[in-house]
């Protein structure tokens, strides 16, 4: 019997600590896909007289990013909008983050990496 408790106990802590490290990864691979998607309109307004993409969509039908970085890893749509307000040069893209509502605090934005 105390053997099976000592199990649970080391398993729960090592659960713990492998999902909030899995937390942390989605975080940043969040992170890559908004800039990679900011970088990506940026070669295709240069491309295309300085023309805003219509959407992500455009960017990856005309292979500037990859389909799997059309979405957050919370499996949620990037908020697009080109010219962006805080980014005039290029877009704003943001994901609404870990809680996937947008404006809250752990908003990934373009405009802040």
């Amino acid at each position: 019997m105390i053997v099976l408790a000592i199990i649970a106990l080391i398993t729960a802590g090592v659960g713990t600590v492998v999902f909030n490290s899995f937390k942390k990864a989605k975080v940043q691979i969040a992170k890559q896909r908004v800039g990679a998607v900011r970088d990506a309109t940026v070669k295709y307004m240069i491309d295309n007289t300085s023309n805003c993409p219509k959407g992500i969509d455009d960017l990856v039908g005309q292979k500037y990013i990859d389909k799997s970085f059309a979405k957050d890893p919370w499996d949620k749509p990037f908020t697009f909008h080109c010219p962006g307000t805080n980014d005039p040069d290029s877009a704003d893209v943001s994901s609404g983050g870990p809680d996937r509502q947008d404006g809250t605090a752990d908003d990934i934005r373009s405009w802040d990496l």
